[in-house]
């Protein structure tokens, strides 16, 4: 079992939790209140789901997963994201994976129309680093906060494995964005994604002007 904090329950807003599994190929069961974007069964394989948010959410969920294994987790709450029954969070097509110091997130799927996206590389890595936020150093450039957002298993105990970090960039563009490299302590074994979220769109509506004519009317009476 593995218990994701949440962030605070607040109504049409965007859920968004990506997960690293640690050294221990392993799937996610389905939880009932989440939409999976990817679940790989592999060692470091990422886990992306998403929820449309009504504000009764708990304070956790508990993911349970098909082996033993560690995981480290981000949740995101997004606001001004479209609902995704109308369009949904998408990922790259394909994972990108490595062995280096800088993990290199894929180009994201190509946009249908030019919109202000928001786009969040993410790579999950191999290794034990203590959790303090400094063994992933750097983000993609133009891509924040730096350093980015991470979690770690720690170095307690053993095989521990599993790293997670992201970085966001809001990007008004109609083309894919390839985010470019992170920068981090150690070399070894990664797997990273893209993530475009589609913004609410405004539209604009502008009243028609109709011409009117007046009619003299002429009654005709009949004594």
């Amino acid at each position: 079992s593995h218990v994701i904090t949440l962030p605070t329950a607040t109504a049409n807003q965007l859920l968004l939790i990506i997960l690293d599994k640690g050294s221990t190929a392993a799937t996610i069961n389905a939880h009932t209140s989440l939409t999976e974007l990817l679940d790989e069964n592999s060692a470091n394989g990422l886990y992306i789901a998403y929820r449309w948010m009504d504000g009764t959410e708990p304070a956790s969920y508990t993911l349970t997963s098909s082996a033993s294994t560690r995981t480290a987790s981000i949740a995101y709450r997004i606001s001004e994201a479209v609902n995704p029954s109308a369009q949904a969070p998408q990922i790259a097509g394909t994972t990108a994976s490595g062995s280096s110091a800088t993990p290199n997130p894929p180009a994201s799927a190509a946009p249908g129309s030019t919109k202000d996206y928001l786009f969040i590389a993410l790579y999950g890595a191999a290794g034990e680093e203590v959790d303090d936020d400094t063994w992933s150093d750097t983000p993609p450039t133009n891509y924040t906060p730096s350093p980015p957002r991470q979690k770690s298993c720690g170095i307690a105990g053993t095989n521990l494995g599993g790293l997670i970090a992201a970085a966001e960039r809001q990007l008004n563009t109609g083309a894919a964005e390839d985010p470019g490299t992170f920068a981090k302590d150690v070399s070894a074994a990664w797997r990273a994604q893209t993530i475009m979220v589609h913004p609410v769109v405004n539209t604009t509506v502008t009243p028609g002007v109709v011409a009117l004519t007046a009619t003299r009317f002429t009654p005709t009476v009949t004594a």
